[in-house]
């Protein structure tokens, strides 16, 4: 028979946190520790949701669920669903739609080809002079 476990941490914190519903994790703590009880941060947002004093979403509400329904969806119609919004890193600019699509360049009209074939002529100029700067600089430190 399994032993039962010991909950004086948690009813601590609930009867503290009854008392003094704007207490901070760090005062409770320190009270936890001069009655010699160990206790964490997931305890002390457990008894504020248990409190009601915080919104907690009911289980199985989290990624994992809406991947998994996204899923199911997808492979229960026909239709592609279309592709979920990737979060970036910090610091990185959002994907345009512009860019899923072939690169921003328009290959429906000639015009767009023209123009998508200057633009790289142009990036190729820029490149190749930033390239023979960097050689310049590199042959004066070096010789």
């Amino acid at each position: 028979m399994a032993a039962k476990k010991d909950t004086s941490a948690m009813d601590f914190i609930l009867a503290f946190l009854r008392k003094s519903k704007k207490a901070s994790y760090a005062e409770v703590k320190a009270a936890a520790a001069e009655k010699q009880l160990n206790i964490y941060p997931i305890m002390y947002g457990r008894a504020q949701a248990l409190l009601g004093y915080v919104e907690m979403r009911p289980r199985g509400q989290g990624k994992a669920a809406v991947a998994r329904a996204a899923k199911v969806a997808g492979s229960v119609s026909a239709a592609p669903a279309a592709p979920a919004a990737v979060k970036r890193g910090p610091g990185r600019p959002p994907k345009s739609a512009q860019a899923n699509t072939g690169g921003g360049i328009d290959v429906s009209s000639l015009d767009g080809i023209i123009s998508a074939v200057r633009n790289s002529e142009h990036a190729k100029t820029r490149y190749r002079s930033a390239l023979e700067k960097i050689q310049s600089i590199l042959g004066e430190a070096i010789g």
